[in-house]
């Protein structure tokens, strides 16, 4: 399902077919002719920032998988022997306001490929990151962008694993709650919390598996609200382009929930957010669907997997997506 926790992992949505005009703004208040994913946004209005900063990370590594951590949160992985190129990432949504951000990388070895076991690091190994900006509000030009910062992992030989912290400076026009006044969730019974995990999940699969479009839509409100402030900017191009990914995900021919990987309880936030990570496969979520999808060969079923990060607001004792 095209719906990213991602990170690329879920993304923004609002309206896809919006026009403003005294009929349509008429059928909106109305909630006439409108699906419960197109009115996601309708009460959300623009913000006049004078500046739309964008941050965004991009990878690049040989000889070793990687993580990605904003703020303690993870925002991407690459478990795949092979290169990427240009596949930047927002990380706006991490960044809930101006000052230093925390970057976390986790390096780890190749594992087994072929007949051959790679079990460390070494020194011939690489991987660098790079951190840079644009402003949303000017016309875009190729290579229009500020490096903000540039890392470069010191690897030696024979590492089982590598971590490191550092931090940039960011300077945005927004101030996000997020999580940053959730509970922490590690202080709480453990076995008490991941049952409410798996009751929350369950939930959310059959609000999928019914296709109740009114209910998902609540589920996701805070996490979208957010996101329309810190990545998109109220940019109606992305925000219609991922609306009708999402509406696409609902009028899928198949839409199966899968049974939950065997999973890991895992924190981030520093603690104030949780999900399930797979055991069974490396760097995907534990909840996943199958549905499906089509190219020129003709349709054909896909795993869709995609993380939930969910907190306790302070005040509550109720889980939410929040990420």
């Amino acid at each position: 399902m095209r719906v990213q926790i991602a990170i690329s992992y879920w993304a923004t949505v609002l309206l896809s077919v919006f026009v403003f005009c005294g009929s349509c703004a008429q059928d909106h208040k109305n909630n006439n002719m409108k699906r419960p994913i197109e009115r996601l946004y309708s009460n959300v209005e623009s913000l006049d920032y004078t500046t739309m900063p964008q941050y965004f990370i991009e990878g690049y590594q040989s000889g070793c998988f990687y993580e990605v951590y904003i703020n303690d949160v993870l925002v991407f992985k690459h478990y795949k022997n092979v290169g990427l190129m240009n596949h930047a990432i927002s990380i706006n949504d991490m960044i809930l306001q101006s000052g230093l951000q925390e970057v976390t990388i986790k390096l780890f070895p190749l594992g087994k490929i072929d007949d051959k076991e790679y079990t460390t690091i070494d020194a011939n190994d690489s991987f660098r990151l790079k951190i840079f900006k644009r402003d949303k509000k000017q016309p875009y030009e190729a290579g229009d962008y500020d490096i903000v910062k540039e890392y470069y992992a010191p690897l030696t030989n024979g590492l089982p694993y590598y971590e490191e912290t550092f931090t940039f400076e960011a300077e945005v026009p927004y101030q996000l709650k997020g999580w940053s006044e959730s509970q922490v969730l590690t202080e709480m019974d453990q076995k008490e919390l991941e049952q409410e995990i798996l009751a929350f999940y369950k939930e959310y699969g059959q609000i999928l598996e019914n296709r109740d479009e009114e209910k998902w839509v609540n589920f996701v409100m805070k996490r979208e609200k957010e996101r329309v402030h810190s990545i998109d900017y109220f940019d109606k191009e992305n925000i219609n382009k991922r609306t009708t990914e999402y509406i696409h995900a609902f009028d899928n021919e198949i839409l199966e929930v899968q049974p939950l990987d065997p999973y890991k309880m895992t924190f981030y936030g520093n603690g104030r957010l949780v999900t399930l990570r797979s055991l069974k496969k490396t760097g995907k979520s534990a909840f996943f669907t199958i549905e499906q999808d089509e190219d020129e060969n003709g349709k054909y079923k896909v795993y869709q997997f995609y993380y939930l990060f969910l907190h306790k607001p302070k005040g509550s004792n109720k889980l939410e997506i929040i990420r």
